[in-house]
């Protein structure tokens, strides 16, 4: 028994018709959505993937409104195209309106009720506010984060057909990660963990964290050698920090601020100068302070 003619077929004409005589990007949507319930109610008698009624659909629109070329969205081609630079290669170009439509996203229920809602007047039409579609949306995106150039087109190249939101979602996904597990190295408390572990352990050893720590740890354990070898005082430094912790005097620099280092020097009358005598008198300062075994806690 021959198979019957599917229903979309059946509702070509009618299709072909309402979006030669559309006035409106509304009525060419609602033409569309209504040729796509007709694909939905054309099962078991169409193929099995349903793009394949809608790659028909829109080389049908193709055949009949064929793409012009186009560079700019303010170019003013006349109704009943848009601007868009989606598919294959990107091609900037004006296609019909009903192509925006013609999509498989076959998610029909809040948008048929446009069918059956009044078609406003011509002065409601002036005060409406188009739907941005996807494509637009793209755009916007990239206008937005500030691409352009050879970063644009390689962003375009990448992307194809790919759904942008999905790309945007990832990225901000990935992103946060990111930042929060910073957040949560900077936020770590690291007073239990001895420094020899903070110093040698890798995990530790870009985490500002675990610098500041450490510095902490070393002014504390100077500032207390000082107290019980006042004739042998060490001027506090970043280098002096430095030897005790193995972070870099840079690093260091970053780390000790509130500290009130330079204040405690003054007070103590104490210049960079006087650690060459202390060392000569005592050693480096690694031979008679430690900080390896030093939690930050007192």
């Amino acid at each position: 028994m021959p198979r019957k003619t599917p229903a979309w077929k059946d509702a070509m004409p009618e299709f072909n018709e309402a979006i030669a005589s559309a006035e409106s990007e509304k009525q060419i949507k609602v033409a569309c959505l209504q040729i796509k319930q007709a694909v939905l109610d054309s099962y078991p008698d169409t193929p099995p993937s349903r793009r394949n009624p809608m790659s028909s659909i829109r080389k049908s629109v193709r055949e009949k409104y064929p793409a012009q070329s186009g560079k700019s969205p303010h170019e003013g081609v006349p109704f009943p195209y848009y601007f868009t630079d989606t598919g294959k290669g990107s091609v900037e170009r004006w296609e019909h309106l009903a192509i925006k439509y013609l999509v498989e996203d076959w998610n029909l229920k809040d948008d048929l009720s446009d069918t059956i809602t009044p078609e406003p007047s011509s002065e409601e039409q002036s005060d409406t506010i188009t739907p941005v579609p996807m494509n637009e949306t793209r755009r916007d995106i990239f206008s937005e984060v500030g691409l352009e150039g050879e970063e644009l087109a390689a962003v375009k190249q990448a992307l194809g057909d790919a759904d942008i939101n999905e790309w945007v979602k990832q990225a901000l996904l990935q992103r946060a990660k990111a930042i929060n597990a910073l957040h949560e190295r900077l936020n770590e408390d690291l007073s239990m963990v001895k420094s020899d572990e903070l110093m040698n352990d890798k995990k530790y050893r870009t985490n500002p964290n675990a610098s500041r720590e450490l510095a902490s740890r070393a002014v504390r354990a100077i500032k207390h050698w000082n107290y019980n070898h006042p004739e042998h005082k060490w001027c506090i430094t970043n280098k002096l920090i430095s030897s005790l912790t193995g972070v870099t005097p840079k690093a260091i620099a970053k780390v000790v601020e509130g500290m009130g280092i330079e204040d405690y020097n003054a007070m103590q009358g104490l210049t960079p100068v006087v650690n060459r005598s202390r060392k000569a008198a005592v050693g480096s300062i690694k031979d008679v302070v430690s900080i390896a075994d030093v939690l930050g806690v007192d």
